[in-house]
């Protein structure tokens, strides 16, 4: 996959979650659904994963997603970040990832939950380097969850629309 394309740059909901950072936050698992089908719409594989704690929901997240040479690891958050880098991207647009109820493994490690959310922002823009699009879309019902920045990019929360 090329970079944007201007026009892609117009009409893509790609591109704007990238171009706030490659973490995205829904407070609204309506909205997170709804941004989950139009990225499916564009071609993209979706990895989901709800709730759960440490190498366990990691584990069921990539256990989904194609790789490149190896399988994955998430015997420590190292492995979690070289596994991500051997994504595979063929026949898809790009890769998302999706943690719903993202509260929970939070409240069990902040520090951890922390540093998979930046790892991903990390790989991501690895990625996009090489013309690959990777994300991910964090979904808590609990907006007073700080992140701080990850990847350089100060992480929110979105609210529901209409509020």
């Amino acid at each position: 996959m090329a970079a944007f394309t201007e026009a892609e740059t117009e009409r893509q909901w790609d591109y704007e979650l990238l171009q706030e950072g490659a973490v995205s936050g829904f407070s609204d698992e309506k909205q997170l659904d709804h941004v989950v089908g139009e990225l499916q719409g564009l071609g993209y594989g979706i990895a989901q994963s709800r709730g759960g704690t440490g190498s366990t929901m990691l584990a069921h997240l990539l256990s989904q997603v194609s790789m490149r040479y190896c399988g994955w690891s998430v015997k420590n958050l190292d492995a979690f970040c070289d596994t991500l880098r051997y994504i595979d991207f063929t026949g898809a647009t790009g890769r998302a990832l999706v943690i719903r109820e993202f509260d929970e493994p939070f409240k069990a490690d902040p520090s951890w939950a922390r540093t998979v959310a930046d790892v991903i922002a990390q790989v991501s823009y690895e990625h996009l380097l090489m013309g690959n699009r990777f994300l991910a879309l964090l979904h808590s019902r609990d907006c007073n969850i700080t992140l701080g920045q990850l990847g350089g990019h100060e992480h929110w929360w979105r609210e529901p629309l209409g509020r």
